[in-house]
């Protein structure tokens, strides 16, 4: 009979993380803007279809499809112009051509090139990777020459100030965690002592159906105000808990992020 009970188990957690995430996954849907998301999708160059979070939300009917057409539309009218295929070049933003059928492929790629030269420098490098950002091998291979031991260079300093960045949060959080850790401590002990045969009794009057008399009992209860303390102190207990967990997960998080971090400063010539 044990052996049913446990082998029920895991087949309804799964239900039950499921209809968590979906349920967070509808919410998430039904707050979004679809106006301005698909807008972003389209400024990005990329087709709705390709975006994950649109393909979501249309699976669970949690999408407006009127807004998101317009979006998608006045994202692509604002990508696919000429200046703006220039300016993308000269911030080292890729662009999809065949997105903009409307434009000349030739002029598009002509502008591109040209707004090239002034990104694939070495000083553009360093910033470019001095602000965290990726080099999508846009230059050519007599570009990178000036282009890369800049954006090393950056691309290393920007790495050591995140690094540092991360392990300044994760002092903070080990000083939070030892804080909510005593307070646990503390709150979990006052509450383990609470007396437990503090009650309180009265005479009440009580009809008995049976004799179909009224009769005087005694009635005993928990203390009042050890009930209310205990209620207290419950509430805090969850509460401190609560950001513990909150606490230990941002440290892992942070403590994860310095570790791909220094992978990628590992990586870099």
């Amino acid at each position: 009979m044990a052996k049913q009970q446990v082998s029920l188990g895991a087949p309804i957690l799964i239900l039950f993380l499921s209809g968590c995430a979906n349920w967070a996954l509808q919410d998430r849907c039904e707050k979004t803007n679809w106006f301005e998301y698909s807008q972003g999708v389209a400024f990005k160059g990329n087709y709705l279809e390709e975006d994950g979070f649109v393909k979501a939300c249309k699976g669970i009917d949690s999408i407006s499809a009127t807004q998101v057409d317009l979006g998608f539309k006045l994202g692509r009218e604002k990508m696919c112009q000429y200046d703006e295929i220039f300016n993308r070049a000269k911030e080292g933003t890729p662009v999809f051509f065949k997105f903009c059928d409307g434009l000349d492929m030739n002029r598009m790629k002509q502008l591109y090139q040209q707004g090239l030269v002034s990104y694939c420098t070495g000083e553009k490098g360093y910033s470019f990777g001095k602000d965290g950002k990726i080099y999508q091998n846009l230059c050519n291979p007599q570009q990178e020459k000036a282009f890369l031991p800049g954006y090393y260079k950056g691309r290393k300093e920007y790495l050591i100030s995140y690094m540092n960045l991360l392990r300044g949060q994760v002092e903070e959080f080990k000083k939070l965690e030892g804080n909510y850790a005593l307070t646990e401590t503390r709150v979990h002990m006052e509450y383990a002592t609470l007396p437990a045969n503090a009650t309180q009794c009265r005479f009440e009057t009580v009809f008995n159906s049976a004799t179909q008399k009224n009769e005087n009992r005694t009635v005993c209860e928990e203390a009042p105000y050890i009930r209310a303390r205990r209620s207290v102190l419950w509430s805090q207990l969850d509460s401190v808990r609560g950001e513990l967990r909150e606490v230990r997960a941002k440290w892992k998080d942070a403590e994860m992020k310095i570790a791909q971090a220094q992978m990628d400063y590992n990586a870099v010539p």
